[in-house]
Formats: C-alpha cells, sequence, structure tokens
C-alpha cells in the first residue's frame, strides 16, 4: 500500500493503464481489454478500454466506477480506482455485491490530452437519438465566438466580446448552458455531441448489458474534473430535488449532491448523458448515479484551454509549434500539477466511494 495518496495518481495514459493493470493483477482479478478498432495513441500504439470486476457475476447490487469519460479527466479517475485497488478494494465489497472498475472509457483523450474523442465527440453528450438530436439554438448564434478559428489576443477579444453580451442579456448561468449544454450541428466546435454513437458509446453500453441489466440495485460514480473551485468535489445529480433517485444520492453523499437540472450545481442542465443513457437503458431496479466533479481551476482558464485545444486541432494542426504549450495548458486545466490538489482528490473520491460500498 502506497501511503502518499498522491503517488496512486499517473503521468499519462500509457502510465495510468500500465498502473491500473498491475493494480489488478495484484488483487487477483482478471481484466477485460477492448481494444479500439481505428484510433491509436500519441505514442502510436493501440488504445484499450479496460475493466475489472470484483465480485458474482450474478450479483444482485452493483458499484460501477467509470474513469476517463472527458480523455484528460481520467487523470484523476485513474488514479482513484489504481489506488482503491492497492488499498483493499476487493476486501470490502459484500458477498453479493460487484464492482465494476470500467477504466479509460476515452482512452483516445486520455492518451492526448483532449477531453474529446477521435471524432471531436463529447461522451458525455453523445447518447441522443441521432436521427433527430437536440437543437442548441443558442449555441448556433454563439458559435464563432466559443469555438473561434483565430486565437489571437485582438480575436479572442472580440469573441469574448459577444459572449459578454450575451451573458449581461440572458445571465451568466444562461451562457454557460449555451456553451455546455451540448450542440449537434457544428461537428468542429466544442460539446460536440456526435453525429452517431461513439466506440465509447457502443462500448458502455456492452458492458451494461453483459453485467449489469440485471442487477437491482445499480449505483454509478463517474468521475470528472474542470468545474467548481480548486480542490473541492461535487456529487453532480442529474435527477430533481425530491425524487427518489435524488434522495437516495442525498442519503449516500449529503451536502457534496446538487442537482444540475435544478440549477444548484456547478453544471448547466446537459443532453446525451451517461446518466440519461443510464435510465434510460435500467428498465427495472434502482438506479442512483452521480459525477463527481473536482474543481481545478478558474472557469474563464478552463475555457481558454478547451478553445485553443479546438483551434489546434481544427485549425493549426497537431504538429503546430504551440502544441506542446497548448497540451500543457489544457491538462493543467483539467489535472493540476499540484500534490495538494491531488491529496485533496483522493480524499474526495474515497470519501465517496466508501459511502457507496456501504450501501451495496
Amino acid at each position: 500500500m502506497i501511503t502518499e495518496p498522491s503517488a496512486y495518481f499517473p503521468t499519462g495514459y500509457r502510465s495510468a493503464r500500465s498502473a491500473f493493470l498491475k493494480a489488478c493483477a495484484a488483487a487477483g482479478l482478471r481484466g477485460i481489454a477492448r481494444a479500439h478498432p481505428s484510433a491509436a495513441a500519441r505514442d502510436g500504439k493501440p488504445l484499450f478500454l479496460d475493466t475489472a470486476t470484483i465480485g458474482p457475476r450474478d450479483a444482485g447490487s452493483a458499484l460501477l466506477l467509470i474513469s476517463g469519460t472527458h480523455g484528460v479527466e481520467g487523470y484523476f479517475g485513474s488514479g482513484v480506482q489504481t489506488g482503491l485497488l492497492h488499498e483493499g478494494l476487493a476486501r470490502r465489497v459484500p458477498k453479493t455485491a460487484k464492482v465494476i472498475l470500467l477504466h479509460a472509457l476515452n482512452p483516445y483523450g486520455f492518451s492526448w490530452d483532449r477531453r474529446v474523442n477521435e471524432d471531436n465527440a463529447d461522451i458525455n453528450r453523445n447518447f441522443v437519438d441521432h436521427a433527430s438530436p437536440p437543437v442548441n439554438k443558442a449555441y448556433e448564434a454563439l458559435a464563432d465566438a466559443i469555438a473561434p478559428k483565430d486565437i489571437s489576443d485582438d480575436a479572442l477579444t472580440a469573441a469574448n466580446a459577444k459572449l459578454r453580451a450575451y451573458s449581461e442579456t440572458h445571465g451568466a448561468f444562461a451562457l454557460q448552458e449555451a456553451i455546455s449544454r451540448g450542440q449537434y450541428d457544428f461537428p468542429d466546435g466544442l460539446y460536440f455531441g456526435g453525429r452517431r454513437p461513439s466506440w465509447s458509446a457502443r462500448m458502455l453500453y456492452d458492458i451494461f448489458r453483459d453485467e449489469l441489466a440485471q442487477v437491482k440495485k445499480l449505483m454509478v460514480i463517474d468521475f470528472h474534473t474542470g468545474l467548481g473551485i480548486h480542490g473541492e468535489g461535487e456529487m453532480i445529480s442529474e435527477d430533481l430535488p425530491g425524487s427518489a433517485p435524488y434522495l437516495r444520492a442525498k442519503r449516500l453523499w449529503g451536502a457534496r449532491v446538487k442537482s444540475s437540472e435544478a440549477g444548484e450545481s456547478v453544471s448547466a442542465p446537459l443532453t446525451g448523458t451517461i446518466d440519461k443513457a443510464f435510465a434510460t437503458w435500467m428498465r427495472t431496479g434502482e438506479l442512483t448515479f452521480a459525477a463527481l466533479e473536482m474543481g481545478t481551476v478558474a472557469a474563464r482558464e478552463v475555457f481558454l484551454a478547451l478553445r485553443k485545444d479546438n483551434w489546434l486541432h481544427r485549425i493549426a494542426g497537431a504538429a503546430h509549434s504551440a502544441a506542446t504549450s497548448i497540451r500543457r495548458e489544457i491538462r493543467g486545466a483539467f489535472y493540476p500539477d499540484s500534490r495538494d490538489w491531488r491529496r485533496k482528490a483522493w480524499a474526495a473520491a474515497h470519501e465517496v466511494v466508501g459511502a457507496a460500498l456501504e450501501a451495496l
């Protein structure tokens, strides 16, 4: 067991996967590796979505822990998963329950230090009816300012003025929702939900179908970073206050739980999320779903890093001279290079996972 929690956190996708697999082996777990059929890692090698299960296949209750939905945010979730295994997770699971660790749902984004997948799709906006996707008129009106083709100081000043005018008219939260809710008409833009189910989305459904469809009680924790106050963790629920799933989440995680649908959360309401997908897939049984969101840097810094990353891959190309600095900037926006932040992130994750294990 490692006594310094920050040591559980990785330095890159490849080292993260290696550490996770070694921790699985040390715990006596046999993982399932799902190779990406087309995309390659930044080092040119294959990409994998890995899962490991603790407990019987026919368990009546289950806990699913997901890392890397948003690629570069996977450093946090991967470190938590590896750390939990090192600290005896397998011994804490009741004999009638199971825990599934899903490592690197979006391995492309993890490897390339991007929030999106190989098609510029946001996995957590991808679960919609692609024949009739939601419409985001506000994004449409602001598209050129949200994801500008020019990121020079003058161009960004003009783009920001347009966004500020929208905020002054409609409110800051309305601007956040316009930007981040999810959009399906600008494939080169930010928060694009894709034109079809992504490989990651298909793999997640397969895992649900094969491992979770028959459980009577399911809890899901999806690990995220980038919203909120530095070092503080919020459990984002997409259920309305007073609803049964929201009340269950409150009993589990207390004051950390905030509803995005009710405007309580650091997140705006979103479309095409994993939470909504699970609520659709799980026709019977009890579902309690929350995203543990760890705050990193100021929202404006996160937004700027995303715009620069979008510009790099959309306009300039990954070989551009600014690529290294932009990659460093976006990694820092979602994974601060700070032992203190990692300790706080570990403490929050350890707390919420522990509460879920007690409820199994």
